[in-house]
């Protein structure tokens, strides 16, 4: 008989052991659920007409051409001569999921960046683009404009009196 009691014991033991250990994997898989959004929802309402993006390119660009200019240090022709030459490069597929940026975006974010220096958060609350995002594609719309630019306005000295040239022009620098 006393046999008999440790044995339930044991089994209400070993039942409840398994109740409480599922009720905590799933609590833990409901808390590890909930960290995994695909995107904030303030960020999401990027496409709703919100953000200096939108500001920029609605009003800036219509209404004061030269506060547009002063905010990416380009104007507009030279923006769109710009992202000709970089565009194929720095655009990506839309998926079932999400809107891809759009490439126009990624060069005025990246624009912003070299003009002023801002933080990727700074830059995330102003175009509701995730500072992670953005410290992806800054980098590759540089490579991209390296690339492109390069050939015509970055072009290396091959011949003796090529260098004597940009010597030249560098002491008149200095």
């Amino acid at each position: 008989m006393p046999n008999t009691n440790i044995s339930l014991m044991h089994a209400a033991l070993a039942a409840t052991a398994i109740i409480l250990l599922r009720k905590m994997l799933l609590r833990l898989k409901q808390k590890r659920n909930r960290r995994r959004l695909w995107s904030r929802t303030w960020l999401q309402r990027r496409n709703e007409g919100r953000g200096v993006l939108n500001m920029l390119n609605q009003e800036l660009l219509q209404e004061d051409p030269v506060s547009y200019q002063n905010y990416l240090r380009l104007n507009n022709k030279q923006l769109g001569y710009l992202l000709a030459l970089v565009k194929d490069d720095i655009t990506k597929q839309d998926t079932h999921l999400r809107e891809c940026i759009p490439a126009r975006s990624k060069l005025q974010v990246t624009l912003r960046f070299l003009a002023t220096g801002e933080t990727f958060r700074s830059l995330m609350y102003a175009t509701r683009i995730h500072e992670t995002t953005i410290s992806r594609f800054i980098p590759e719309v540089c490579n991209a404009i390296v690339l492109k630019l390069k050939p015509n306005y970055l072009k290396t000295p091959n011949t003796p009196e090529d260098f004597h040239t940009a010597l030249e022009h560098s002491m008149d620098a200095i």
